[in-house]
Order: C-alpha cells, then structure tokens, then sequence
C-alpha cells in the first residue's frame, strides 16, 4: 500500500536530547533566571552546537512551560503568584495520591528500594549539590511512583517539577528548609513502609505545601 508519504528526514535526537537535559537545568538551577531572554547564537557559540539542534532542544523546553515566546524571541519562564499557587496545589494533590496508592501497590521489593533512594535523598540534602539533590529527589519520586504503579504521576510530576524548578530551588537554599525536609520525608517513608495510606497521603501533601510556603515567600 503506498500512503504518499515522503521520506522521514533523520534527525540528531541524542545531542538534541543532551541538549535540552543540559538547558532544562541551567533554568533548574536558575543559571539561567525566570525572565531572561534566550539568546540563540550565544548558547551556539557556549555550548558548540549547530543552530538548528538548537532550536530543536528549545521547542522541547517551550512545550514543557519552562521557555515562552516573547516580541523579541524566546524567555525563560516568568510565572506569577496565582500561577505558582496553583501548580503546588496540584502537586500536593499528586503526590499525596501516589503515597497512598504506594501504600497499597508496593511490593517488598519496592519498599527496599525506596528506603535506599529515601537514603541517598537524604545524603544529599546534607550536601552542597544542589545538581545532586535534584537528581536524588527524581529518584525518590521516580521510586515512589513505581511502587504506586501509577507512572502517570510521575510524568505529571516531572512537568510540575520543571514548571516550578527555580521556587524550588530558592527555597531548598533556605537552610531551614532543607533540615525541615530531611524530617518530613523520614516520616513520609516510615508511613510508607508502615503501609499507612491516610498517614502517608497527609504527609505527602505537608511536604509539598510547605515546600510552596517558603518558596512562595521568595517571590516578589
């Protein structure tokens, strides 16, 4: 059967990939700021990449929230309060859905697991990475998600995350803050392994409504 379709042109999906992982956290980690214009032929020059890849890795941060088109191209993200308010709502509401259904789903596997992904979690709280704490909190979440079989979340998690990264990361520079989630999440994951789904649920939602409270603080 012939559909007429043309031929699929081949394109750099890997580096296209590196590219956009590489972008996403220079706005995680606020190197590159809410607000802030993108300047194409500087991340070309900076990064060694052709401007087409370029363009590509962008689309697929534009598509995420995390860039919007402007007058004079693309910005990075600038959300406002009731924007912000919202997506920790939902967060919340997400989070504390998975802890329950992690209580129900899990199996002994899962629950080893998560203990270990809690631990490193942990550790790297404790440090000074803020890359590493990122990368730990994905996998906690990732973990929980998975014993909740519900990956669903986890993909909805993932966009929220990066929705919110920035407020995130102001309020995980809060040392304050930083000490009252390491104990927020040990009683999260003793619920857990406890199999308390109604404990879990509620702990789950404090966790991210406190996180919001100081990050929402930051904002001017």
């Amino acid at each position: 059967m012939n559909f007429g379709l043309s031929p699929l042109a081949q394109e750099s999906a890997p580096l296209r990939r590196k590219l956009a992982a590489t972008l996403r956290r220079l706005v995680e980690t606020g190197v590159l700021k809410a607000g802030t214009r993108v300047i194409e032929k500087d991340l070309c020059a900076e990064l060694e990449v052709s401007r087409t890849v370029l363009r590509e890795a962008l689309r697929e941060l534009e598509s995420e929230g995390l860039l919007t088109a402007g007058p004079r191209g693309l910005f990075v993200m600038l959300l406002n309060r009731e924007e912000a308010e919202n997506l920790y709502a939902v967060r919340a509401s997400l989070e504390g859905l998975v802890a329950a259904q992690f209580c129900e789903n899990a199996g002994e596997a899962d629950m080893v697991l998560l203990k270990e992904a809690a631990g490193r979690l942990e550790q790297s709280y404790q440090g000074e990475e803020l890359d590493a704490l990122l990368a730990a909190k994905r996998a906690f979440y990732a973990r929980l998600c998975a014993g909740a079989r519900n990956t669903i979340v986890l993909d909805l998690l993932e966009r929220l995350n990066s929705r919110t990264s920035q407020l995130r990361t102001r309020s995980l520079s809060v040392p304050a803050r930083k000490t009252a989630s390491i104990d927020e999440i040990r009683e999260l994951v003793a619920a857990l392994l406890g199999r308390d789904s109604l404990r879990a649920r509620a702990l789950a939602e404090a966790h991210v409504k406190n996180a919001g409270h100081v990050a929402l603080a930051t904002m001017k």
